[in-house]
């Protein structure tokens, strides 16, 4: 139902106006974008850091809610009492912020995952390393961007969608690999980095044999970190010895934490000059224009497309 979503305020139940993520109080129109799980903040999930696993989680545009609009797809969302609001500037472009409090969330998320994989300093977790990624949709190219402002040096993505690898480079990757074939992106890795494999391996495809090509091209040691997998797929069979001997961490994302939104806002602040995240939104529809722009988005598979009010 939308679950990547800016607005305006329009108004707030009782008289004091409600307060933004830093503890400053909102305004009237002033616009603004929210965390898309909302933890109840004192179940043991929540006790522990993990509020997008909350044992009675929120998410917008996920379930309807009974009469109150939850998502984007419609021209009010109710939000509900506990959302980490965030206030947006004006200097960002409604096609660059919009996708935030998903896309790039979930890849600060990521990245802040592989940081406390690697320990010591999470900046240099990354700095000079070389990164393979799977897939070239909104996240994967939002975690080229990310990985490159860190000071990655070979940032490897793989895509079997040819239009979107040409994309690619203008996010920071440094070799682009139209495949599926486990085997190739194998030999590409150890061709970069003297046969050692990759220091970081991020899935946001969910696809299986992503999956399996992430832990074949890691190097002894290494991180591999899946994120696109939240939909149900094939088994597939790992050999404990060789996760054993080759060292791996192998680490799951599913949604993030606000501190992840925080820091995908101020890294689109930062470095949406770079990068050219107004480009991934092909095509902007009306509200009432939103069966074609299903249509449109099935039959042109576009990174993102618009909806407005």
């Amino acid at each position: 139902m939308g679950h990547e979503i800016i607005g305006e305020i329009e108004d707030w139940a009782g008289d004091d106006p409600p307060l933004d993520f830093y503890g400053n109080q909102l305004q009237l129109h002033q616009r603004v974008t929210w965390a898309m799980a909302v933890g109840c903040g004192h179940c043991f999930f929540c006790k522990v850091n993990l509020t997008q696993k909350c044992e009675s989680l929120y998410k917008y545009g996920h379930l309807a809610s009974g009469a109150c609009p939850t998502g984007g797809f419609s021209e009010n969302c109710l939000l509900v009492p506990g959302t980490p609001i965030f206030p947006v500037g004006e200097s960002l472009a409604d096609e660059v912020i919009c996708p935030a409090n998903c896309a790039t969330a979930t890849v600060s998320a990521a990245l802040r995952m592989i940081g406390e994989t690697h320990a010591i300093d999470r900046i240099n977790a990354v700095s000079d390393s070389t990164v393979l990624i799977m897939g070239a949709g909104m996240l994967g190219l939002t975690a080229a961007a990310q990985f490159s402002s860190l000071g990655a040096r070979q940032i490897m993505i793989v895509d079997p969608n040819i239009s979107r690898l040409e994309l690619a480079t203008e996010f920071g990757a440094t070799h682009c690999l139209a495949t599926t074939d486990c085997n190739e992106i194998a030999l590409l890795a150890e061709s970069l980095t003297q046969g050692r494999g990759v220091d970081v391996c991020l899935d946001v495809s969910g696809i299986t044999s992503a999956v399996e090509s992430c832990i074949a091209a890691a190097r002894i040691g290494g991180c591999v970190l899946l994120a696109g997998s939240v939909f149900p797929g094939p088994l597939m069979a790992i050999a404990p010895e060789d996760l054993v001997r080759r060292m791996l961490t192998i680490r799951g994302l599913h949604n993030y934490l606000p501190t992840d939104l925080e820091h995908a806002l101020r890294f689109l602040e930062e470095a949406h000059h770079r990068y050219p995240f107004g480009k991934l939104v092909s095509r902007s529809f009306s509200l009432e224009q939103i069966q074609e722009a299903f249509e449109y988005a099935v039959e042109r598979q576009p990174v993102r497309v618009a909806i407005r009010p």
